[in-house]
């Protein structure tokens, strides 16, 4: 299953419970959504993250990044934390399809949690966790 296929397997999972999907439309690298209330929401689908595409997410759209869990994706991540945590509609979905794992963050909300001075290292936990490569 690619990366677009497992997007539109989860916003169809995640409207089971929320019951709020107008419709959706699948592009070459994205899905787009409409709720109810006209809210949108856009699931870019990348194996690799680029910044440029971070850097123009829209306010008024909820944004998804679904990309593999590989240390290039952690990095973007790592490396823009204090521009992504000033993201209020922007959500990251790591997935590491060889263990049917996945891991959500949502950069502003965490942010507003976590530890500034262990950041990264709590960071580099939830990406090992992904990866299967945690120490238990």
């Amino acid at each position: 299953m690619d990366l677009k296929e497992w997007a539109v397997q989860y916003i169809k999972q995640r409207d089971m419970v929320k019951q709020d999907l107008v419709s959706y439309k699948e592009e070459e690298n994205k899905v787009l959504c409409e709720y109810k209330e006209g809210k949108k929401a856009v699931f870019l689908c990348k194996e690799n993250l680029e910044l440029d595409n971070i850097k123009n997410i829209k306010k008024d759209e909820t944004f998804f990044l679904v990309c593999l869990c590989n240390e290039h994706n952690f990095k973007v991540l790592a490396d823009n934390w204090d521009l992504f945590k000033t993201k209020q509609n922007l959500t990251f979905i790591y997935l590491n399809p060889n263990i049917a794992e996945k891991w959500i963050i949502k950069p502003f909300i965490h942010a507003k949690i976590a530890d500034p001075i262990t950041l990264k290292q709590g960071l580099r936990t939830m990406y090992e966790t992904c990866q299967g490569t945690a120490k238990q």
